[in-house]
């Protein structure tokens, strides 16, 4: 017997009504299926979240505050070659070109605070791995973090992941902020790294100094021979060299006398290569590093192969050059180096150094004028003016005692020994009354 059309009816109502059901059913199935996972992954973020938030707090944390600042520096002094530079400088110390030295641990919290003092736009573009918000590449078009107005201050804050040598300079209007000395080192140091007595920075640079749109002068840290401060390492030191071109030329830095093994800048337990031809080929935005041991006395010439370079306007030797006084060793002078090692914000490292004394007898002038020549003058040069270790002469150092007598006491990053137990509270004491008669 057929259903009739009521029955058909009824029969289709109530398949409709239970397909209806089996979709809510299933809708309210996945809805709470999607729920759960969005809880979960949430859950799971958030975890991460506080767990980066916490790695970043237990890292340890170097700070540095940067400024900009412009003077006029002399590439020569006779004939007379000056040129007008924007440096960066730690605030609170003299800029310098090449900028200071930032030197950090792997793994470490890195905050550069940029202060924009100068009347035109800057960045700080590191080289390396960083967030793109810290790149400072100089477009505001691409994040008004990117580039610093005059009067603007940045943090520029990442994590130092990966151990090596690294530029970092100015990356607005670049080759001229670049022409005016907008640079500096970024090292990031690896303690499994082979020690030695002697780490020297080197930055080879071209300028127009006669502001004609012509190379006139090479330099090797803005001196160019023959005004230039010879570097003076004793027999049988390890030395590590930094080479780092900052012009638009190609430097091929060669050292006489010696041979070097050239390292992987980011690994220096890693030798690339042996070469006993003692030349090197360095492109510009490049740095290479190479080590070496004294073994012979003598004033070797340290230059770059690229002959026009030390033919600055046909006169030879002239450019590009400087000289390493090898000497014997008589263990009394101190590391000798051509950074300016940049250190964090004062309060950063003395918490962990021995107290410093505040009961400090008055110095006598003379006396610390002949230990200043005997002690001193090798590394800050004659009347402090400065040669491989910073000037001291008028410097702010002088009048912040916390930080004068725990350098000298304590030392410097591993750039300057400690002299607590070479020279007493009151020979210090008479340094200081001497150094302060200067200006």
């Amino acid at each position: 017997m057929k259903p009739t059309m009521t029955e058909y009816s009824l029969e289709t109502r109530k398949t409709k009504a239970s397909r209806q059901e089996r979709k809510q059913v299933m809708g309210m199935s996945r809805f709470l299926r999607w729920s759960l996972f969005a809880i979960v992954l949430a859950f799971i973020n958030g975890n991460l979240a506080m767990g980066e938030e916490a790695i970043a707090q237990n890292r340890p944390v170097k700070e540095f505050t940067m400024v900009v600042q412009e003077k006029a520096i002399s590439l020569m002094d006779d004939p007379k070659k000056a040129v007008t530079v924007w440096a960066y400088g730690l605030e609170g110390q003299e800029a310098t070109v090449p900028g200071p030295v930032i030197r950090v641990q792997v793994g470490d919290l890195v905050r550069v605070h940029f202060k924009n003092t100068h009347t035109l736009p800057h960045t700080i573009h590191f080289h390396g791995t960083h967030p793109f918000v810290m790149d400072g590449n100089g477009q505001r078009a691409l994040g008004k973090e990117q580039l610093q107005m005059p009067g603007e201050t940045h943090t520029y804050e990442f994590v130092a992941a990966d151990p090596g040598y690294f530029l970092y300079h100015c990356h607005f209007d670049t080759p001229n902020h670049l022409d005016h000395g907008m640079y500096g080192l970024f090292v990031v140091e690896d303690p499994a790294w082979p020690m030695v007595d002697r780490e020297l920075v080197t930055f080879w640079d071209e300028w127009d100094a006669d502001g004609n749109g012509e190379e006139d002068t090479h330099t090797i840290n803005t001196r160019s021979y023959p005004d230039v401060n010879p570097i003076r390492l004793a027999v049988g030191e390890r030395v590590r060299l930094i080479l780092a071109n900052i012009g638009y030329d190609v430097h091929t830095p060669h050292l006489h006398g010696h041979v070097w093994e050239v390292l992987d800048p980011g690994n220096l337990r890693r030798v690339l290569s042996t070469n006993p031809n003692g030349v090197l080929s360095v492109a510009p935005a490049e740095v290479k590093v190479v080590e070496f041991t004294t073994s012979s006395e003598g004033t070797w010439l340290f230059h770059c192969h690229v002959l026009p370079h030390v033919n600055d306007q046909q006169k030879y030797p002239r450019g590009m050059l400087t000289l390493v006084k090898v000497e014997e060793s008589t263990g009394t002078r101190p590391p000798v180096s051509l950074e300016k090692p940049a250190t964090p914000k004062p309060g950063d490292q003395v918490a962990s150094l021995p107290p410093i004394p505040k009961d400090i007898p008055v110095g006598n002038v003379d006396r610390g004028r002949d230990l200043f020549n005997g002690k001193c003058k090798s590394c800050h040069g004659r009347l402090a003016a400065g040669d491989y270790g910073p000037k001291l002469a008028g410097s702010p150092i002088l009048n912040d005692h916390d930080r004068f007598w725990g350098t000298v006491l304590n030392g410097r990053g591993g750039n300057m020994p400690p002299w607590k137990d070479q020279l007493s509270t009151g020979q210090i004491a008479d340094i200081l009354a001497w150094l302060q008669t200067l200006r």
